[in-house]
């Protein structure tokens, strides 16, 4: 008889709840609740704002070119021999968004401004994480993922 009340002490215990939450564990759900709406934010800040404001470089790094002194003539924001920024009417940065799938993600927008598609005439590189910030994605998805394997094995 001893032996059965503590067969039920444990299915009671916190070890006991731990197991039952670990049996929920999906790495592709837990991979896709890493990426909440604050991460993809995150993701379109840095191409946008450290790579594609600040810097005017793609996905390799490499400025991706300079505005000329007729586009300066046309566009006074466009400083003569300053680096593309692609930010003229916030259109592309606001098309832009991030797919998360259960063993990767991807970035697109749409690139068609007018006559131009800025994919063609640049490449999707535009678009791209820079290593230094691939870096800094994976340091987040690890904490976002350990956060989540948390919070789902530890619900009491």
């Amino acid at each position: 008889m001893a032996a059965f009340f503590g067969l039920m002490a444990i299915g009671k215990s916190k070890l006991h709840k731990l197991l039952q939450n670990g049996k929920k564990l999906n790495s592709a759900t837990t991979w896709y609740n890493a990426f909440g709406v604050e991460l993809k934010e995150q993701i379109l800040k840095w191409i946008q704002d450290d790579q594609l404001k600040a810097k005017g470089i793609n996905k390799d790094g490499e400025v991706i070119g300079y505005y000329s002194l007729t586009t300066s003539f046309i566009n006074p924001k466009k400083t003569f021999n300053s680096h593309y920024t692609f930010y003229d009417t916030g259109e592309f940065f606001r098309s832009m968004f991030v797919r998360v799938f259960p063993d990767r993600i991807t970035i697109n927008a749409d690139a068609q401004k007018g006559e131009d598609n800025l994919f063609e005439k640049y490449g999707t590189e535009i678009i791209g994480l820079t290593d230094e910030n691939l870096e800094k994605l994976k340091a987040k998805i690890l904490e976002h993922y350990d956060k989540e394997l948390r919070r789902i094995l530890f619900q009491y």
